[in-house]
């Protein structure tokens, strides 16, 4: 009998810890594609790192799942994220502004290429939008209020994925 408790308690543990730790995104958001971070905070894509090839310091990954306690960037990582420093600026957009462009509250959710944005202090690299979405509250998404998605993948990669694409 004491067997069969400390099997369900380990077992219910053993789920609970891992349900904290899911991805915020919207339904149907699948894709093999890293996220990529310049400068600590301005989300990008590979067409940046295109153009100042030259330009990069220092580029590193990380492929495992963080603990979403101890990193903002947590829900970015479901497929890696690629960090990269670069000796340039990079044109970019904050959430509020994107927000308030289109007509929205400035501080309502941003999404990119369908994961939730946790953290407000990420920007957008305005070089790497390729799409914007506005999503209306349905009982599929289960939003409260409007939000945006911004695309920096292709519909390509959308579709295909991204691997076999490298930064060289």
């Amino acid at each position: 009998m004491n067997s069969i408790f400390f099997i369900t308690l380990f077992n219910l543990l053993f789920a609970t810890s891992y349900a904290q730790n899911t991805y915020v995104k919207l339904p149907l958001t699948q894709n093999s594609c890293p996220t990529y971070i310049i400068a600590e905070d301005i989300i990008a894509n590979e067409s940046v790192l295109a153009a100042s090839k030259n330009l990069i310091d220092e580029v590193s990954v990380l492929k495992d799942k963080p603990n979403r306690k101890q990193h903002e960037f947590f829900n970015l990582t479901e497929n890696g994220i690629i960090f990269i420093s670069i000796k340039e600026e990079i044109p970019y957009k904050t959430q509020s502004e994107l927000n308030l462009f289109f007509g929205i509250n400035k501080d309502n959710n941003v999404y990119v290429n369908g994961y939730l944005l946790e953290d407000s202090n990420y920007k957008i690299s305005t070089k790497s939008i390729v799409d914007i979405e506005l999503v209306e509250p349905d009982s599929e998404n289960k939003l409260e209020y409007k939000t945006i998605n911004v695309w920096t993948l292709t519909k390509d990669q959308r579709i295909n994925g991204c691997s076999g694409q490298n930064v060289n």
